[in-house]
C-alpha cells in the first residue's frame, strides 16, 4: 500500500494494491512522510472505498468519533438489511449525526410527523435507527431524542435506493436555489465541497416532500416562528427561494420553510457568512 497524502493525523489518502485510490484510518498514521510505501498493514485500522473528494473535507469536520460510530451503524445496517448499501452512507450519516447532536445541544428539535410512516412502512430501517441511537449513547455518552429516529432512519431507506436518480429539472432547480443564496448573501458556495453536497441531498428530500403536501405539527410551528425572529436574514432567503419553489410545483408549508432555514443557515456557516 502506499500512503499518498495526509488528511489529519488519524487519516490519509493512499493507493491499494490494484492503484485504487482509498481513504485510510490508523492511529497517528498522518504522521507519516508522505509519499511512501507502507509495510506494515497492521497500522491501518479501517480502510475507505468509493470516496469522493468531498469526503476528505468532511473527515476534517466531524469528529473521529462520529465517524468511528458512523461506520458501526452502517455495518450493523448492511448486516440487518442483508445487502449492500450506498459506500457514501458512512460519510453522509456522520454528517447527519454531527448536525443531530448540534441541533440537541442548541435544543432545536424537529417533530417529524411521518415516524409513524416509517416505522410502519420500514420497520428494519427504524430498527436502525434504534441501535445507531443506543451506539451513540454506548460509545460517546450522548442520549440522542427519539425525535431524531426518523431522520436516522430515512438517512439508511435513501442509501438503499442508490439507483434512484434525480432528475435533470430537479438538479436545475437546485441549482437556481443555490444561486440565489449566493446573490442573497454575496457569497460563492464551493459546489465540490461535501457541505454543499449535503446541501443537495436535503434539497432532493425537500422537494420530495414538498409533492406529498404534508401537514404541520403543532411542536414545529413553534419552532418555526423561534428560528425565524433569531435568524431574519436566512428567514427572508428562505421566503425568496418559497416564492421560487412555489412557481415550479412546490409549495412550501412552514415546517418545510424551517427545515430549508436550519440547513441554508449551516451551508452559509461552512461559507464563512
Amino acid at each position: 500500500m502506499k500512503l499518498l497524502k495526509k488528511i489529519n493525523n488519524n487519516f490519509a489518502l493512499a493507493l491499494d494494491s490494484r492503484g485504487e485510490q482509498i481513504i485510510v484510518e490508523g492511529k497517528g498514521i498522518g504522521f507519516q512522510k508522505m509519499p511512501m510505501e507502507l509495510n506494515d498493514l497492521s497500522l491501518i485500522t479501517r480502510t475507505y472505498y468509493d470516496t469522493k473528494e468531498q469526503d476528505v473535507s468532511l473527515i476534517n469536520t466531524v469528529s473521529e468519533d462520529i465517524l468511528n460510530v458512523s461506520v458501526d451503524i452502517c455495518q450493523y445496517a448492511e448486516m440487518k438489511i442483508g445487502d449492500k448499501l450506498n459506500p457514501n452512507l458512512r460519510f453522509i450519516l456522520a454528517d447527519h449525526l454531527d448536525f443531530a447532536i448540534e441541533r440537541m445541544q442548541k435544543n432545536l428539535q424537529i417533530k417529524m410527523p411521518i415516524y409513524y410512516d416509517i416505522r410502519l412502512l420500514y420497520p428494519k430501517e427504524m430498527e436502525i435507527a434504534e441501535y445507531a441511537v443506543w451506539q451513540i449513547k454506548r460509545q460517546m455518552g450522548i442520549e440522542l431524542p427519539d425525535t431524531e429516529l426518523t431522520g436516522i432512519a430515512l438517512n439508511i431507506i435513501n442509501s438503499e435506493l442508490v439507483t434512484e436518480t434525480v432528475s435533470e429539472s430537479k438538479d436545475e432547480l437546485i441549482e437556481k436555489v443555490a444561486e440565489f443564496i449566493e446573490q442573497s448573501f454575496s457569497i460563492r458556495i464551493d459546489r465540490k465541497a461535501f457541505s454543499f453536497s449535503r446541501f443537495v441531498s436535503h434539497m432532493e428530500y425537500l422537494l420530495r416532500r414538498a409533492k406529498e403536501g404534508q401537514t404541520v405539527s403543532d411542536e414545529n410551528m413553534q419552532l418555526y416562528k423561534t428560528v425565524k425572529s433569531e435568524i431574519p436574514e436566512i428567514n427572508r432567503c428562505v421566503n425568496g427561494i418559497a416564492v421560487l419553489l412555489k412557481e415550479q410545483g412546490y409549495p412550501l408549508n412552514e415546517e418545510e420553510k424551517l427545515y430549508l432555514m436550519l440547513h441554508v443557515n449551516r451551508l452559509c456557516d461552512r461559507e464563512g457568512l
